[in-house]
C-alpha cells in the first residue's frame, strides 16, 4: 500500500474520532469560555460591550439617515464605554450568575 494512503487514512481516522467525541459529549464549558475569550478579544471586544452593541444593533431601523446615526454612534459609545477591565468583569459575572441555565 501506497505510504500517502496510510497517513491520509490515520489522520482521516483521527479527526473521525474526534468529531464523534464532540458530537457525543460536547465542548466542555472551560474550553468554550477560553475560546469565547480568544474570539471576542480578536474583535477588540470583551462580553459586556459585545452584547451591548448586539442588543442596540437589534433596535427597528428608521428611513431617516439621522436615526440611523444616532442609532450608530450610542452602539459605539455604550459598547467603547464597557472596553476595560469593568465591563469585562461584569461580562464575566453575568457569565457565572447564568451558568446553570446556559450550561457554560
Amino acid at each position: 500500500m501506497n505510504t500517502t494512503t496510510i497517513v491520509v487514512s490515520v489522520l482521516a481516522g483521527i479527526i473521525a474520532l474526534v468529531a464523534a467525541y464532540v458530537y457525543f459529549f460536547g465542548i466542555p464549558p472551560e474550553l468554550k469560555r477560553e475560546m469565547e475569550e480568544k474570539a471576542l478579544k480578536t474583535m477588540g471586544e470583551n462580553k459586556a460591550s459585545y452584547l451591548m452593541k448586539d442588543q442596540i444593533s437589534k433596535i427597528p431601523e428608521g428611513d431617516q439617515q439621522e436615526l440611523k446615526d444616532l442609532k450608530k454612534g450610542i452602539s459605539n459609545a455604550g459598547g467603547g464605554a464597557l472596553q476595560n477591565p469593568l465591563g469585562k468583569l461584569a461580562g464575566d459575572t453575568a457569565d457565572d450568575a447564568t451558568r446553570d441555565f446556559t450550561g457554560r
